[in-house]
């Protein structure tokens, strides 16, 4: 195993606090990168009793009326859904479209990747996060694996992979009805091609893999590390992309295609009971990607990884969580940390 270093530097300063007669008061941030791109994040422990600020509660009220209102003319609800959305031609997928279980696959019709498929998850059109079920979330990554293998039939050229959320509109989606959306592109998108190429360069320069070395790292460290389901290891990131981030990293596999029902299975409870502690802290809205390649074309030391954050919550004149400090200087903020996560999730698993 090689060793990973889990750079930190903290910085005090004194300022005279209008709130204690500007009296002087010392406050500290502590800035973190992470060890395999460097990316940066920051927190202030001051920060973490003016959650508030940042993450206000949703608005039962606003959240009952929007799912009602939106779901008059869902094009994902049950009875709309087979007459309102595209299917792909019968070469690709025969039938057009994918169903497993409550979950069908079809075509996105605004497509921002040569391959961009939809997969509306649950007949049901609004779902609080305890809802996410495991076998909602199987059904739909088994769609997506299905559509992964018959594009792999199709297209040689078709190398990269994502399979992606967003959870209402503070996490970017434009319908509120649960569905995912997977790109298979022949180029990768700027994120994950420099996760590739890094794990790449890993692989080179210690002859191990990087997310391999990562778990046995957060294993022993067992600050950050909370459980392993079937071959996936879940972690709180060192230095996260988002709020609350929770990564779970395959044991050995790089391409999604290549998952076993198993493989599938497990990894869809984890994220169930990610999405139920987002609930029980207050959250509603969420992303997750997970990140994989084709095989062999990844290289050695590429792993399956999935990273899942929570979002704003839901209230009249909510704020941007994703600020000058996430969209120009490519930094998050931590407002509670990965350490005291991580101790908190390992009771749910």
């Amino acid at each position: 195993m090689t060793a990973i270093h889990f750079e930190s530097i903290a910085s005090t300063f004194t300022i005279r606090n209008p709130q204690k007669d500007f009296r002087e008061d010392v406050f500290q941030v502590e800035v973190r990168r992470d060890p395999l791109l460097g990316d940066t994040s920051v927190y202030n422990p001051f920060l973490k009793d003016k959650a508030k600020a940042f993450f206000s509660d949703s608005d039962p009220a606003l959240i009952e009326r929007l799912a009602e209102e939106s779901a008059k003319t869902c094009i994902f609800c049950a009875d709309r859904v087979e007459k309102s959305t595209p299917q792909y031609p019968p070469e690709l997928v025969p039938g057009g479209r994918i169903r497993r279980g409550e979950a069908l696959l079809f075509p996105n019709l605004f497509a921002i990747g040569k391959y961009h498929a939809v997969v509306s998850l649950s007949n049901a059109h609004f779902l609080k996060l305890s809802e996410f079920t495991p076998g909602l979330l199987e059904n739909g990554f088994q769609a997506a694996r299905e559509f992964l293998k018959a594009v792999y039939r199709y297209d040689q050229s078709s190398l990269c992979v994502s399979v992606n959320v967003n959870y209402l509109f503070p996490a970017g989606a434009s319908l509120v009805h649960p569905h995912l959306q997977m790109l298979v592109t022949p180029l990768a998108y700027s994120y994950q091609a420099r996760l590739m190429q890094a794990c790449g360069m890993y692989y080179q320069n210690k002859g191990s893999a990087y997310h391999a070395d990562l778990v046995d790292a957060e294993k022993k460290a067992a600050s950050r590390y909370i459980a392993q389901t079937g071959r996936w290891h879940w972690m709180t990131a060192f230095s996260p992309l988002g709020s609350n981030e929770v990564m779970a990293v395959q044991d050995s596999e790089s391409d999604f295609a290549f998952l076993s029902d198993a493989d599938i299975r497990d990894l869809s409870l984890g994220i169930s009971k990610v999405l139920a502690f987002y609930e029980n802290l207050g959250h509603l809205s969420f992303n997750y990607t997970l990140y994989a390649a084709r095989q062999p074309h990844t290289g050695e030391g590429h792993r399956c990884m999935l990273k899942i954050i929570n979002r704003q919550n839901l209230y009249p004149n909510y704020r941007n969580d994703d600020y000058f400090l996430q969209k120009m200087l490519q930094t998050e903020l931590i407002i509670n940390l990965p350490e005291e996560l991580a101790q908190k999730l390992r009771a749910i698993f």
